[in-house]
């Protein structure tokens, strides 16, 4: 299922994947926790016959644990002996083939079940909860995979083949929590664009001809006319043909400037013929040669499969998509206060799909493009630009010392919805952005407080590529890969229910350290502002930009560990002192 290279990284996850094979009995032991039975239980009649469902389910989500980087590795070291699974490797990739399972209720039954355990062990607290959205991009081998494409990545600014997953996650207050997903392809726009020039360029083409036909066969019905009113005069008749003739050559003049007209359109329409003709080599459909492409796999799948909605997933808008995911998780039962997206994402679509749930208590949070788009502004009703709005209130800027930013505050309409948008700018060397939210009572240091918990979803990727082996798979059925991810996910959030339970802590943060939460300060916020601090100070002393910063040092695995080993002994002393206060307030609150 999942071949890839190995490399020695090491990180959070690295001592439960590469250690002993207990590891992987103890997460089959975690695994009764999800009730798993009940969850898999539902797609047993997918198949007619041989290993059940729940126990091929089962052998996927553990054989990650056991070293096994694929299914073949995973019987070949007999490992499947070991957890009591027999048989050989055939029926599982049949299952990750099935087009019939619906992985996506299946991932929103395992995280609703480890949000029902996880509530059973923590005390219920006022946090905030959100739901996050981002996409990046799952590189590829095999150019034959099906639905696989040239994609853009937008933080090396490269293209490579492969997807691009859209990732929907739940943040309960302390941890990120994958709840949806889809897979998508890039169609590429300059062959596209070259087919719309070209398609204009036939249509001046069609109209000019038209044009030119029509008056010439009018033209030529004047000559006629023309001619026979000169013989009746040569035989003596008297007819007035002098405006006629001042007619005919007028009409003369107007048929050869229409056919200068055509002439021009045709010779237009065959440099378009030829543009799209190279585009097509240079620039082909999918980033593909058509030679290569009509070799993709393709399979038929029934229209009301789970997996024949996923693939026409792939050439959906991503807003689209996002719309539904926002609908699918509020049918689902989860309850969350905040939207959270990236400046890719933000668009009126979105917004008013959040604004037609504002009786939930829905708000959105976006950062924003400093693009062409205009905003309506409240005081003197001036549509401009996010740049020319911020160059109007320059005045107006205002200081937070707890981010060490400057912000300005600006109301503004954005369509027929009323939004406040937030000029940031954090230390001496950092750009302007711009983040905006619908919530109007809301205050810069808590807006940007929860702003921050979208980085969470940064980090989930960085872990689940390096750890979890989301995006390895190179199977050539889509479903195969839609299944490969989904499992990716539930490794994830298996792993967070696996660390609180045997070493108390989870992934986002450290909670219940004393079992007194109530009396003892949120170390997530604590840690995240501890961190914040830190790459503050090292933006302002390289004057470069804090928000950047901070993307590269989680998304370069290298980077981010050269400089936890350089901040290592600052981090540990300050753990300490927090531990030894929050141990202090514990014993005289026990007193």
């Amino acid at each position: 299922m999942q071949q890839s290279k190995s490399t020695k990284i090491n990180g959070e996850f690295q001592k439960f994947i590469d250690s002993d094979n207990k590891t992987g009995l103890c997460l089959e032991e975690t695994l009764k926790f999800f009730e798993i039975r009940r969850i898999f239980g539902k797609f047993e009649a997918v198949k007619q016959g041989g290993i059940h469902v729940t126990l091929i389910l089962t052998a996927l989500l553990v054989m990650l644990f056991y070293n096994a980087r694929n299914i073949h590795s995973y019987f070949s070291r007999q490992f499947g002996k070991v957890s009591g699974i027999r048989g050989s490797k055939n029926p599982y990739y049949d299952l990750l083939g099935n087009e019939y399972i619906c992985w996506r209720a299946i991932l929103y039954l395992f995280a609703k079940r480890y949000l029902n355990l996880v509530g059973q062990i923590r005390e219920s607290t006022v946090q905030i909860r959100a739901l996050i959205f981002d996409d990046s991009p799952l590189e590829k081998r095999g150019k034959k995979i099906e639905g696989v494409s040239k994609v853009h990545d937008h933080v090396t600014g490269n293209f490579i083949f492969g997807y691009k997953i859209l990732v929907c996650g739940y943040w309960d207050g302390s941890n990120f929590i994958p709840v949806d997903f889809s897979l998508h392809r890039e169609r590429g726009k300059e062959l596209d664009k070259a087919r719309g020039k070209r398609n204009k360029a036939r249509r001046k083409v069609r109209k000019a001809r038209s044009a030119y036909q029509e008056h010439k066969a009018r033209h030529n019905k004047s000559r006629t006319k023309l001619n026979e009113l000169r013989k009746e005069k040569v035989n003596g008749g008297i007819p007035n043909i002098e405006r006629l003739e001042k007619y005919v050559t007028r009409s003369k003049k107007k048929l050869s400037k229409l056919r200068k007209n055509m002439k021009a359109a045709e010779a237009d329409l065959e440099k378009k013929v030829k543009l799209v003709k190279e585009k097509q080599k240079t620039a082909p459909l999918y980033g593909l040669p058509v030679s290569t492409y009509r070799k993709q796999f393709k399979k038929e799948r029934h229209q009301d499969s789970p997996g024949f909605q996923r693939k026409q997933e792939a050439d959906q808008s991503k807003v689209k998509i996002v719309i539904d995911m926002i609908r699918r998780a509020i049918s689902k039962g989860l309850v969350f206060e905040y939207v959270l997206f990236d400046s890719w994402f933000f668009s009126k679509e979105i917004l008013c799909c959040i604004e037609s749930f504002r009786s939930r208590g829905i708000k959105l949070i976006a950062m924003l493009k400093m693009g062409k788009t205009l905003y309506r502004d409240c005081l003197d009703g001036q549509e401009k630009q996010a740049a020319a709005l911020r160059k109007k209130y320059r005045k107006k800027v205002k200081r937070s010392r707890r981010f060490n930013a400057w912000y300005i505050k600006v109301a503004v309409w954005y369509g027929s919805h009323r939004v406040n948008l937030f000029f940031v700018k954090i230390g001496n060397g950092g750009k302007w952005k711009c983040l905006v939210t619908n919530d109007l009572d809301l205050s810069f240091n808590k807006l940007m407080e929860i702003y921050h918990i979208r980085w969470s979803i940064e980090v989930f990727f960085k872990d689940a590529k390096q750890y979890l082996q989301l995006g390895k798979c190179q199977c050539n059925n889509f479903d195969s890969q839609i299944a490969a991810a989904t499992l990716s996910m539930m490794q994830y959030i298996m792993l967070l229910l696996y660390k609180q339970m045997h070493y108390g802590q989870s992934l986002g943060s450290i909670f219940d350290l004393l079992g007194r939460q109530a009396q003892e300060e949120n170390v997530t916020r604590y840690l995240l502002e501890l961190f914040w601090e830190i790459v503050n100070k090292i933006g302002k002393l390289l004057k470069v930009d804090c928000m950047e910063l901070f993307e590269e040092i989680i998304r370069d695995n290298q980077r981010a560990d050269e400089i936890l080993k350089l901040l290592g002994p600052v981090l540990e002393q300050k753990h300490v002192a927090q531990t030894a206060q929050t141990n202090t307030m514990c014993c005289k609150s026990t007193k």
